[in-house]
């Protein structure tokens, strides 16, 4: 509901939520794990599973009807002290009754106490989470207007209602000072307006009021979702109300002040039961060590930062082979921006063992970034892919880090488990896969790829990769030097001796002698435009006709056919 904030007045918050917990209190902890939800719980067992019974019927809904759904795999914690006093501790701040704390592994949801009385809470959070992995980015007032909506959203006959009237905030919009739309837009996270002012009532009491007639009115509704994703894409305000409404800012808040004035609004009803019955969750006792990281990782998510810092690091010292107390200071430091720091602790938790994907994939970019070898890099992605093994964004760093490795058999079996790719890296996957279908001899398929790369392309460099990708493709598409599906490609280093150059015009391939191992082997080499290229960092190597200055060099030739005894095989890349 509020935005998180550092420490700063809150101080005696953070210091409280860093000490340590004695054992009666951590005694009163127990853990329930249901399909999709983790939850800790202080308070009454048999309410606490029905409260993460009742996310399980919520989150259902939300996939079967709603405008917006939840992620599909992204760990969700939930925590429910038992006492208002307790929570707080960790919260924000003290006015808060329930709060959503988002985190680079699982988000969490957090309550005081777990009740029937308190679901329309702990609904209005959950909203918060499916909002930040929707892809939408809306102004503030119509995040939390959205999730009070569907704050209301109860069981029915026929289906599961949405839009009941929200009687705390009728008396804010009968007595209080409106604001403008454009005020409305303003606020942000750090307006006063948001935290513990005069205003703050009012501004929840108007964006509900505003979102609810946006959402379900007749008059409105279906214009919302064009409405949504103009705000999402940075439209102005009067821009996305031209647009979806054909109306003003000043018109659409007239119209709302007679919406309310009928003091009858419209609902709705979604024609999709809510299930009545959900799977018992598992409940277990957590050790005193799950306990402590719990509560440093809501630390953290709180942004109590330095609370946390000194958590881990105790949790570090009570039990240093558990791989999470690091990788939890590793995130830490990347927020931070921190990469030496983040980069050493993903390294000791990935040593450890982590099963964190996320983890192993942040460790990889670091690495990437510090020079790391290609087995190194490997080893983290594919232990990414293990743990995850949808994750899109490690299995195409998998791909390309294979075709860095030549290995363009599981390169291109990992380029088709992507999954869906996002208009932004599509010229790039394509490109990739024109390359990677190349160098396997499927010449058609490599076409097919690189001219949906140009039509993807939306940079420069981008278009020129293309272009220089078709360009090779043609040249191995005709004449001697013709790609032949399925081709083995064999990879040699050696030294350079000599070239002797075809004659121009001729249809013969010019001939090149690479010793290797101590033997001389001769090489097709054909027209330049059929031939990968690449000069090492300083190079000062060149190819010309007749002997050559012996330099190293690193030949990729596909081997020659039992008929041609003369040549090893033709050549399709050479670096140098």
């Amino acid at each position: 509901m509020k935005a998180l904030r550092v420490c700063g007045a809150a101080v005696v918050f953070c210091l409280l939520g860093s000490s340590p917990v004695s054992a009666q209190q951590k005694n009163k902890w127990i853990r329930l794990t249901s399909d999709h939800f983790e939850m800790y719980s202080a308070a009454d067992r048999k309410k606490s599973a029905e409260t993460l019974e009742y996310f399980e019927r919520v989150r259902d809904f939300f996939i079967s009807a709603s405008p917006v759904r939840p992620p599909a795999n992204f760990p969700v914690r939930i925590v429910a002290f038992g006492d208002a006093d307790e929570m707080h501790m960790f919260a924000p701040n003290p006015s808060v009754a329930a709060y959503f704390a988002p985190g680079p592994v699982r988000d969490t949801i957090v309550i005081a106490k777990p009740s029937a009385e308190n679901y329309p809470i702990a609904v209005h959070e959950y909203m918060h989470l499916v909002m930040r992995h929707s892809g939408l980015h809306i102004p503030l007032w119509l995040n939390e207007g959205w999730a009070d909506v569907y704050s209301t959203l109860k069981p029915v006959s026929d289906g599961v209602a949405v839009g009941d009237l929200i009687a705390r905030y009728m008396r804010f919009l009968d007595s209080a000072q409106w604001f403008t739309l454009e005020q409305l837009q303003g606020v942000t996270n750090q307006s006063p307006e948001y935290n513990e002012s005069s205003r703050t009532g009012m501004f929840y009491a108007e964006s509900w009021a505003l979102s609810h007639m946006l959402f379900l009115s007749p008059d409105y509704k279906a214009g919302f979702a064009r409405f949504v994703s103009a705000l999402s894409r940075n439209s102005t305000l009067a821009d996305a109300a031209k647009m979806a409404f054909d109306k003003t800012p000043n018109q659409i808040l007239l119209d709302l002040q007679g919406y309310l004035a009928r003091k009858n609004l419209y609902g709705s009803v979604f024609l999709v039961p809510m299930k009545k019955d959900a799977e018992a969750p598992a409940v277990d006792t957590p050790g005193s060590y799950d306990i402590d990281l719990m509560q440093a990782d809501l630390q953290f998510a709180s942004q109590h930062r330095a609370a946390a810092a000194q958590s881990y690091s105790q949790l570090k010292e009570e039990d240093p082979k558990r791989p999470e107390a690091y990788a939890g200071a590793g995130y830490m430091a990347a927020l931070a921006g921190d990469n030496g720091k983040a980069r050493a602790e993903f390294r000791k938790a990935f040593d450890l063992g982590t099963t964190d994907a996320q983890l192993c994939m942040q460790l990889a970019t670091l690495d990437r970034e510090a020079k790391a070898s290609v087995p190194v890099l490997m080893e983290e992605l594919e232990r990414a892919v293990r743990l995850k093994p949808d994750f899109s964004e490690a299995i195409f760093q998998l791909a390309l880090l294979k075709i860095d490795a030549r290995d363009f058999e599981q390169a291109l079996y990992y380029l088709g488990r992507v999954g869906l790719v996002p208009p932004e890296r599509m010229a790039i996957y394509r490109s990739a896969r024109a390359y990677t279908n190349l160098e396997r001899g499927n010449v058609p398929e490599a076409r097919e790829d690189a001219e949906a790369a140009q039509r993807a392309a939306k940079t420069t460099p981008e278009h020129e990769a293309a272009e220089r990708l078709l360009k090779l493709i043609e040249a191995r598409a005709k004449g001697p030097a013709t790609a032949h599906a399925g081709e083995q490609l064999i990879v040699k280093e050696g030294t350079a001796i000599g070239l002797r150059c075809a004659a121009p015009g001729s249809a013969d391939m010019s001939k090149m002698g690479i010793a290797v191992e101590g033997k001389q082997m001769l090489f097709d080499l054909p027209d330049a435009a059929a031939v990968e290229i690449t000069k090492f960092p300083g190079s000062k190597a060149d190819l010309h006709c007749g002997a050559l200055p012996p330099f190293h060099l690193r030949v990729e030739y596909t081997p020659a056919g039992v008929t041609n005894q003369q040549s090893a095989g033709i050549v399709r890349r050479l670096e140098f």
